[in-house]
């Protein structure tokens, strides 16, 4: 699922239709648009599943100390919409979810440990979890399209253009598909926390 579709993004310009061509065009800009808004969101927004394994801390991290254990791990992605299954990669048992089982979750990306504290060492945690957004929020969406028209009207990155008595110049934010300091604004609300 793209953030926005190359219909959409001809709607906003107001093409009457696209050329097969074009249609290409049109969803390899959103696909890069897609991609500046994950560079600086520095994770994948879309909804999807995904398998990671964890590390607990070790004894050359800092924050270690032999006598206390975390019983909070972040999830590389969030917000979290469910956790298939989460196991210590020591152990063959997956652990059970509940209050009053071995962890809990939050849409945060929080997994909780419940009556123990997670492993302290590399590898330590394996988890299948579902994480991002079903749809994107529009204003991901405005910005997706808003950065695929920097590059549909200015493929060049031209910063001004003449032909004979007819010259154009283009804005900062126009030069290609670059983000305004608004934008890193609004993804900061979105930026990953590991």
């Amino acid at each position: 699922m793209a953030y926005a579709s190359a219909d959409e993004l001809r709607r906003l310009l107001r093409e009457e239709s696209f050329t097969e061509e074009e249609t290409a065009t049109a969803e390899l800009l959103i696909e890069l648009a897609q991609g500046v808004i994950e560079d600086e969101t520095g994770q994948a927004l879309e909804q999807s599943e995904d398998t990671v394994i964890l590390d607990g801390p070790t004894d050359e991290d800092p924050r270690h100390h032999p006598a206390t254990g975390s019983r909070k791990l972040i999830l590389p992605r969030w917000p979290v919409t469910a956790v298939a299954s989460v196991g210590l990669t020591e152990d063959d048992d997956p652990l059970i979810f509940g209050k009053d089982a071995d962890y809990t979750w939050s849409a945060a990306g929080i997994l909780h440990r419940r009556g123990a504290d997670w492993p302290s060492h590399d590898r330590a945690v394996e988890v299948t979890y579902t994480a991002g957004y079903s749809t994107i929020p529009p204003g991901l969406k405005r910005m997706c399209l808003r950065l695929a028209v920097s590059g549909w009207a200015n493929p060049e990155a031209l910063a001004a253009e003449t032909l004979g008595d007819h010259s154009r110049s283009f804005s900062a934010e126009a030069l290609g598909m670059e983000l305004t300091p608004a934008d890193r604004r609004t993804l900061g609300a979105y930026r990953a926390r590991t």
